[in-house]
């Protein structure tokens, strides 16, 4: 194939993929929360996990770390699970929905950096 029809091929191919997750920006960096609550659901896995909280009587979704780093540092799916008590620190959304993005996450007195 010639280099130039790869790239034809592959840059839509790479500009679909990079639409499809967000970016860091849209969290507020300059906020930083700490949310202790019970987790309601959870996902492990890729291209990152994520929590249900139930804070101060409102929904809040959480995005933690790929299934990689998770596993990584510890934080696996049998100590993140539904019914844990967390503490989650990190950054809210600026458009102000009860989204963040967290940095790090303690369970059972253990802290896990996610970044």
């Amino acid at each position: 194939m010639r280099p130039t029809l790869a790239a034809a091929i592959a840059l839509p191919l790479l500009f679909h993929s990079a639409q499809a997750h967000h970016g860091w920006g849209s969290y507020d960096a300059t906020k930083p929360l700490t949310i202790s609550a019970t987790i309601d659901q959870v996902t492990i896995g890729n291209p990152h996990g994520d929590l249900v909280l139930t804070y101060e009587g409102a929904m809040w979704h959480v995005t933690l770390a790929p299934l990689s780093r998770m596993n990584a540092r510890g934080a696996t799916a049998d100590i993140v699970k539904q019914g844990a008590a967390i503490i989650v620190h990190g950054y809210p959304k600026r458009d102000g929905t009860k989204e963040m993005r967290a940095e790090w996450i303690e369970i059972d007195g253990k802290r896990y950096p996610l970044r």
